[in-house]
């Protein structure tokens, strides 16, 4: 008898997660790929405006209110004073550079906001007097919200990418300048 209670409780539970397999709505991951398809894509179209050098391609998948920092340690608050700076980025300093997108790693915290890890490599950067500058390793952490159906960049974090005992240098310069 309890046997026939146990399969009854069991079969209770799990008839509605078979109804909807069989009816096609059961839940999948289908969602959650077509999310992070869309997130990355964020990522190569932002790549190919680079490359091109369109500023309001690059502009165009960040939110009106977007905070971004940039490698210079810039805060830009709003898509507009960011997309000036990358105006003016991009008409001296950055205008023959390449930028390729190494790696994206996505942690969704809800379904509609992720956070974004990207790691980047570019090359042809110019200093002030235009000689070539090294070829920058960098790391972007980006928040990212569907609003609207859509997936907007809301804020942005650029770090470069040095070995440790650099960045263990540049610190120790910077405390005995008392920074």
């Amino acid at each position: 008898m309890r046997t026939r209670i146990a399969l009854l409780a069991l079969s209770l539970l799990l008839f509605p997660a078979l109804v909807r397999a069989q009816s096609g709505t059961a839940p999948t991951n289908r969602g959650r790929l077509a999310d992070e398809k869309a997130i990355r894509d964020i990522e190569t179209r932002w790549e190919a405006a680079w490359n091109r050098h369109d500023v309001a391609a690059m502009a165009g998948d960040f939110a009106p209110d977007a905070d971004v920092i940039n490698l210079a340690g810039e805060w830009f608050k709003g898509r507009e004073p960011f997309r000036k700076s990358l105006e003016e980025l991009h008409s001296d300093k950055v205008k023959g550079s390449v930028w390729k997108t190494e790696d994206t790693q996505i942690k969704f915290l809800t379904p509609e906001i992720a956070i974004v890890h990207v790691t980047v490599s570019s090359h042809g950067d110019r200093n002030p007097d235009g000689t070539p500058m090294p070829a920058r390793h960098a790391i972007l952490s980006r928040v990212v919200v569907k609003r609207g159906g859509r997936w907007l960049i809301v804020a942005s974090h650029a770090t470069n990418i040095v070995p440790r005992a650099t960045a263990i240098a540049i610190g120790a310069a910077n405390q005995i300048r008392g920074q």
